[in-house]
């Protein structure tokens, strides 16, 4: 929160430098323009890519999004937004690729989890699956690249989320703005939101910039990372395009929890508020992985003396959620009914087959709590032709 960490070369130093298909690393290095880069690349490989595609005109701040053609069809692939981007420009327009991605979901190499994003190996995975598997919430599923020319970039604005990201600069250099977490700020941003400042600032974003808590310069090669929480902006400053990919995480830091939590809520700006049924979604996939790292600390699993010293706090602290700590219950009481039924087989797996089926029927009705098998019973329903129940395989 309120800052961002750069740390220089760090493409290299975490293993980072042959993660982007080289198609696009060799686009961005030797194309003067983003709509250049997207002429350079094979259609072939196009039509696999989705992403966003904006364009802010040349003496404009605000941006407009490429999403239909001309007869009001929806544009899917970076394919189809390349064909209506060659008749909405002149050449002057600043034009930005965001949360470029495959279009459909395949098996990553390194976890064999489903994923859309076309790097091939993340900071995820340099830290090592312990580490990473200890974070609350870690996403590889969407992570995005970013593709711009000089002066094209991210306006001001707040992810829907209040996560944090480890953001990846390939090629190009850009400006990373932040400014002051939470009501600091709020008044700024009503005023900015979904800005993009570019030369010559006008008075108020000239007035914004004595207001950010960091500016950081972010050059090609570096590896970087800040809130997402935090009131940013992106624009790259290179003649060279920048090309960034951004993993999003919740880390274990008790302020940068807070500020997660406080996603959906007033605090959170309400021009950024993510939907809740995708709120939902995510802190459904944090409680299953907090769930885990309980299993972890009770099992004396963890041996990094970090996560041992922070992760006792976090689960306390992301446990206050009422829908976080409602899903983690439901996760013991499954994995509990899971251990009572496993224990229940092996019992009747051990009785002998000399058994008479009334005291099989007792042994049974033993191990299961009481509640009688009516296996062929059910059978002969499934069987019946007036039968509407889905048929079910029994544990």
């Amino acid at each position: 929160i309120d800052r961002v960490v750069v740390l220089r070369d760090g493409v290299r130093l975490l293993d980072q430098q042959h993660a982007v298909p080289p198609p696009l690393i060799h686009a961005a290095r030797t194309q003067p323009s983003t709509t250049a880069f997207l002429d350079a690349l094979d259609e072939s490989l196009l039509s696999t890519l989705r992403g966003r595609v904006y364009i802010t005109e040349s003496d404009e701040r605000d941006e407009r999004e490429v999403k239909k053609a001309d007869d009001g069809t929806p544009l899917d692939t970076l394919l189809d937004k390349r064909s209506a981007l060659r008749r909405e420009t002149d050449g002057t327009a600043r034009v930005y690729i965001g949360e470029l991605r495959r279009a459909a979901k395949y098996r990553h190499p390194i976890d064999n989890r489903f994923v859309k994003t076309v790097c091939s190996f993340d900071v995820k995975d340099w830290l090592g699956r312990q580490t990473a598997d200890a974070m609350p919430y870690w996403d590889r599923y969407d992570e995005g690249v970013f593709v711009g020319g000089r002066f094209a970039g991210s306006p001001m604005h707040v992810d829907q989320v209040g996560w944090s990201n480890v953001g990846k600069n390939f090629c190009g250099a850009k400006l990373l703005v932040v400014w002051p977490y939470g009501e600091e700020s709020r008044d700024m941003f009503d005023a900015l939101n979904y800005t993009l400042f570019t030369p010559p600032l006008r008075e108020a974003e000239r007035a914004a910039l004595f207001r950010a808590c960091c500016v950081a310069l972010v050059r090609p090669g570096d590896a970087f990372v800040f809130s997402g929480a935090n009131a940013h902006m992106a624009i790259s400053l290179s003649t060279e395009l920048s090309l960034t990919a951004y993993e999003s995480f919740v880390n274990l830091n008790t302020t940068n929890l807070e500020a997660f939590l406080d996603t959906g809520t007033h605090r959170q700006y309400r021009q950024c508020r993510a939907q809740e049924s995708m709120l939902e979604d995510i802190k459904l996939d944090v409680a299953e992985s907090l769930y885990d790292l309980t299993l972890d600390l009770e099992d004396c699993l963890l041996e990094d003396k970090l996560l041992q010293e922070h992760a006792p706090v976090a689960l306390e602290l992301l446990r206050t959620d009422s829908s976080i700590r409602k899903h983690m219950d439901a996760e013991r009481k499954r994995e509990n009914s899971s251990i009572c039924m496993g224990a229940a087989e092996r019992y009747l797996n051990g009785i002998k087959e000399t058994d008479s089926g009334d005291e099989r029927e007792r042994h049974t009705a033993a191990a299961t709590g009481g509640q009688r098998v009516e296996e062929e019973e059910d059978e002969e329903r499934d069987r019946s032709p007036e039968s509407k129940r889905p048929r079910t395989d029994k544990a």
